[in-house]
């Protein structure tokens, strides 16, 4: 018998957002290509290995992303990606707001988009290899 410490993987992880109106936050996401699931009183978007649990909250003033806070991130959740430039162009062709990027190198590239409840979704890693 081997000595070696036998650990759990992680696999990926959810994210809980707290949103005003459960609809337009789903189809927020929906619009944007993630399936959609109700599982127990709130909704699960995923796209790929990203989950986002959407909570309806009971008071309005409780839904208050991170990144409006002082000194808060520019960001609420950051995803990343193979292909940031992609991402791009389905945000713009769907007029999803971008609050800052795209910021495009060989090395790091990464934008961040606004949602329904004005959580800031942030994506970076590499661009496609699409032929232009």
């Amino acid at each position: 018998m081997s000595d070696a410490a036998v650990t759990a993987n992680l696999s990926g992880s959810s994210i809980v957002l707290l949103v005003n109106d459960i609809h337009t936050a789903s189809e927020f996401y929906r619009n944007l290509g993630f399936s959609y699931e109700e599982i127990g009183g709130h909704v699960h978007v995923s796209r790929g290995n990203v989950t986002f649990i959407l909570h309806p909250s009971l008071n309005k003033e409780d839904v208050r992303p991170s990144s409006a806070a002082a000194g808060g991130l520019y960001f609420d959740v950051f995803a990343y990606t193979d292909a940031v430039d992609l991402l791009v162009e389905e945000c713009r062709a769907k007029a999803v707001e971008i609050v800052n990027g795209p910021h495009y190198s060989d090395h790091w590239s990464e934008f961040t988009m606004k949602d329904a409840d004005g959580y800031r979704i942030a994506f970076g890693g590499s661009i496609s290899t699409k032929s232009e």
